[in-house]
């Protein structure tokens, strides 16, 4: 049996059970001619009639708030109800202008995005160009510096060619038994020579100059290389958020500064006003409210390449944002592994280059941030490396835990220094 008729049978019951007593109370008082109230007994019958009912109301009202929740709500919490139900509607017209804004904002991202890829691809574009011109240009240079030696050689035999033509003379003027004829001769072979040499002197003159203009051409080419790669880290600033708009224009104004001085540093340029650094006003005002509202904790700002920076080009860059917290305390343990003799045996070098790799992998997951380009929170010099795996080699066929402890106070930015401990395994 349900619920509800159980409590629609107890109902019956009740109402009828009141309802019965009502009746007997009322032909008893009747019957007595019992007056209530100083009224006469048809009047006492018909209020006791009245107090029955009501009764029946209470005690019907009574067991339906005991047995359902749902009653006493209707009863006494339809206001709560509806303050529930308006504030309700408020979240909802909330959520939905959220919603909206949230949409507006994903697209203008996108649109960003392509647009960074557009340009990116221009580049791209402009790399291969580049490419091909150099190119082309190393193998006029060759060809020219191949004619120019071949003209040097033909001076060369020129030059012999008119001392001995020189010599000749020479001997035609102590000759003086020589016929004018041949003089003569020698004369018009002597000026022959002389043309050819100057005509040779000034092919090679102008092959120089060619030759000058392929290395100023090379040159220039050379200067698109490409000096930091897209999602290189130009740079990493600790700042504090919090405070104004302005202060957090500032210090992310001081970051990017301090980005532009290293790159003019590394291209050799010494003038102060130099601005080599660009980042889109979108994104340095939407960075700086970030900062803002980020609260008085450190903050860690990083300027990665937003795509391959060429020299003599503006750098585009892009700016992150992290919490600045100290993930490892010096002498910290980072990770700790065994290694089994069959594990040692002929890969000792493997083996400590997966301990690195699960070093990487347990600091990544702590939260110290990788080099985006090779992934990497930190470096092991390379003496600490044959060490350890002259360490291990020594041991032999002997278990061995080896225990990555950390260098040095490690914060976000990283990088994670490591000493690698190595001892054997007792029992």
């Amino acid at each position: 049996m349900e619920y509800g008729t159980v409590m629609l049978v107890i109902l019956a019951v009740m109402g009828g059970f009141i309802a019965y007593l009502g009746d007997k109370i009322g032909s008893r008082v009747g019957k007595r001619r019992v007056k209530l109230l100083g009224l006469r007994p048809k009047y006492s019958s018909i209020l006791i009639t009245i107090i029955t009912g009501v009764c029946i109301a209470a005690v019907t009202l009574g067991i339906m708030s005991v047995l359902s929740k749902n009653v006493r709500i209707a009863l006494f919490g339809m206001q709560q109800l509806q303050r529930q139900k308006e504030a309700l509607q408020e979240q909802r017209d909330r959520l939905i202008t959220q919603g909206q804004i949230l949409s507006i904002t994903v697209g203008e991202k996108n649109r960003l995005i392509e647009e960074k890829t557009h340009l990116l691809q221009q580049q791209q574009v402009q790399l291969d160009g580049k490419t091909k011109q150099l190119r082309v240009t190393q193998v006029n240079l060759q060809q020219a510096q191949l004619a120019r030696d071949e003209q040097a050689k033909q001076l060369s035999f020129i030059q012999l060619a008119l001392k001995e033509a020189k010599r000749q003379r020479e001997q035609a003027e102590r000759d003086k038994n020589s016929a004018v004829a041949d003089k003569a001769a020698a004369q018009r072979e002597l000026t022959e020579l002389e043309n050819t040499k100057t005509q040779m002197v000034q092919t090679i003159e102008h092959l120089d100059k060619r030759i000058q203009l392929l290395k100023e051409s090379m040159t220039h080419i050379r200067e698109g290389t490409v000096m930091f790669r897209v999602g290189e880290v130009l740079s990493s600033t600790v700042v504090h958020g919090g405070g104004q708009e302005i202060q957090a224009r500032e210090e992310l104004s001081k970051a990017m500064q301090m980005t532009n001085r290293m790159i003019c540093s590394q291209l050799g340029i010494r003038d102060t006003q130099a601005v080599l650094v660009y980042i889109s006003p979108e994104e340095f005002k939407e960075t700086a409210k970030v900062l803002q509202h980020a609260g008085p904790q450190p903050k860690l700002v990083r300027v990665i390449a937003a795509g391959n920076i060429i020299v003599g080009e503006p750098a585009l860059v892009h700016v992150q944002l992290y919490d600045n917290k100290l993930i490892y305390r010096q002498h910290e343990v980072v990770y700790e592994g065994r290694l089994n003799p069959q594990d040692i045996r002929g890969n000792a070098e493997l083996e400590v280059m997966r301990i690195l790799r699960m070093v990487n992998k347990e600091a990544r997951s702590r939260g110290v941030l990788p080099d985006p380009l090779t992934g990497n929170v930190g470096t092991l010099p390379a003496t600490d490396m044959f060490r350890a795996i002259t360490e291990i080699k020594q041991y032999g066929n002997v278990p061995l835990r080896i225990t990555a402890v950390c260098a040095a106070d490690t914060y976000t930015a990283g990088p994670l220094p490591i000493v690698l401990s190595i001892a054997p395994v007792n029992g």
